[in-house]
């Protein structure tokens, strides 16, 4: 869909300089394509076990940044500095909105959902002794519905948002001590979510988290001007 939505758009935006109905050439060539050919292109060709995805960021969809516990994120920290005038507080609010966010997989027809768990609404200020039940209950109920329609879950661990209490208090990656920390959060949410959960990814991109969030400055936390803060951060993510 979002293909076909580009093409209108081309289409749309070349129409000033051509002469009426013009398009209808280019829609004209798409109806001679071969076929059956471009339907064994697009399904034929996939083995059965073939896997069909979608996936999201807790702090790009989740909005309810502070809400039932929920702490700060180094990226609710980090749109609030500067001249930046976008925020995740609500994103596409799917905090509230499961539901309707299982209607969409399922129509989607896909066999998995790739998301991120947010550090900071299990464990608030990044660590155990925070621990907040109402946003790990989020989670079960996502993972529940998503059982429920036959979409397997792929939970990302960490996916750029770090509690800000730990950078503020640690410097982040930067700080040896987050190795021990990350795998405490890590072995909870293997604990937790383990029987439900087949596939996990641990850090999404530590590149960027390094090379840009501690080098360059233009992700969370933002940091810069130590050409040999990235290295060590990325010593750290490897760990």
């Amino acid at each position: 869909m979002s293909g076909l939505f580009a093409l209108m758009t081309f289409l749309a935006l070349g129409s000033a300089g051509a002469k009426p109905h013009a398009g209808l050439k280019t829609w004209g060539r798409f109806s001679k394509l071969p076929y059956p050919g471009d339907t064994a292109f697009l399904y034929a060709t996939f083995p059965r076990d073939f896997i069909w995805a979608v996936g999201t960021a807790a702090y790009q969809v989740e909005g309810a940044f502070e809400k039932d516990g929920k702490g700060h994120s180094i990226w609710d920290t980090f749109t609030r500095g500067g001249n930046r005038k976008t925020t995740g507080d609500v994103g596409s609010d799917s905090y509230h909105n499961i539901n309707a966010d299982i209607r969409a997989i399922r129509q989607l027809g896909v066999s998995h959902y790739r998301f991120s768990l947010s550090w900071s609404r299990i464990f608030p200020n990044g660590t155990r002794g925070s621990y907040n039940e109402i946003g790990t209950n989020y989670y079960r109920w996502l993972i529940k519905r998503l059982k429920e329609i036959r979409v397997q879950p792929v939970v990302t661990l960490y996916h750029w948002d770090l509690p800000q209490h730990l950078q503020q208090s640690l410097g982040g990656w930067s700080n040896p001590e987050l190795v021990e920390i990350f795998k405490d959060y890590a072995d909870f949410c293997f604990n937790e979510f383990g029987d439900d959960v087949k596939y996990w990814i641990t850090i999404d991109n530590p590149f960027v988290v390094a090379q840009h969030g501690y080098g360059t400055g233009v992700v969370a936390p933002g940091i810069k001007n130590d050409p040999d803060l990235p290295f060590r951060v990325g010593h750290n993510l490897i760990k």
